[in-house]
């Protein structure tokens, strides 16, 4: 039998897919380099491996979609606060301090989601 029958050379083919032999480069000028040095070592990562890192996010950040910023979950919350508040006091009806507490919770369980779906919502109006 063959040290690298057709199963031995499947798996092995699997196997070096994952090596990294592929090649990406730039130039930078001093400053930059001088930038770069500076968060590797911050980081403790050598500059390979920061790129890469770097690299690899931006890859996966442009697969999702894009996610509500931290400004427009805070906004949406104030948004659901206001409006599960001002009816019941627009009605005449009484809050008590453990139905306001509830509310709160409630309004940071869903706030990212609400804000998601926000985005979504525009983002399919365009």
């Amino acid at each position: 039998m063959a040290i690298l029958g057709e199963k031995n050379l499947a798996a092995e083919m699997e196997r070096r897919k994952k090596f990294r032999v592929n090649h990406v480069g730039t130039k930078l000028n001093e400053a930059e380099l001088h930038d770069l040095e500076a968060l590797a070592a911050k980081r403790g990562q050598t500059h390979g491996e920061l790129i890469r890192g770097l690299i690899l996010r931006e890859v996966e950040a442009s697969r999702t979609t894009h996610r509500a910023s931290a400004e427009m979950v805070e906004i949406t919350a104030c948004r659901l606060l206001l409006t599960n508040v001002l009816r019941p006091l627009a009605t005449g009806q009484p809050m008590t301090e453990q139905a306001f507490d509830g509310l709160i919770d409630e309004v940071k369980k869903h706030k990212a989601r609400v804000a998601e779906d926000r985005l979504k919502e525009h983002q399919a109006r365009r």
